[in-house]
């Protein structure tokens, strides 16, 4: 009688883990369920993020450029003022100086253009690149 009490103890003993395994792997089952779901959800919610944040950074580049493009147009606009601010002292020194308006003229005219080639060529090189 001993040896059918013991194998009812191992039976007993091995129903209660199978019971609890079982419950294991279904709460693991559920927990994979609920896991699955989440994710989904999240993949969902992310995909639109992701593409408004392309579009955003698509939009911030375009106004960089045209940002870059501004400030060498102003970058070339003051390189001309510079320049004609030197062409008006230089005129003025000439008047100072006594220099007949011819002699102005034609070193305002030489001044002037010279400063206009510059400019232009400038102007060509930015816009070549």
């Amino acid at each position: 009688m001993d040896g059918n009490w013991i194998s009812w103890g191992f039976l007993v003993l091995a129903a209660v883990v199978a019971f609890f395994l079982i419950r294991t792997l279904i709460q693991v089952s559920r927990t994979v369920s609920n896991l699955n779901t989440f994710l989904n959800t999240l993949e969902k919610e992310i995909n639109p993020l992701v593409r408004n944040l392309k579009e955003t950074s698509e939009s911030l580049n375009g106004i960089l450029a045209q940002a870059r493009e501004r400030l060498n147009q102003l970058e070339i606009l003051f390189q001309t003022v510079k320049e004609s601010t030197a062409v008006f002292s230089m005129i003025n020194r000439i008047m100072r100086t006594g220099i007949t308006p011819t002699l102005v003229n034609i070193a305002g005219l030489a001044v002037g253009l010279k400063t206009a080639g510059r400019t232009l060529l400038k102007s060509k090189e930015k816009g070549g690149k």
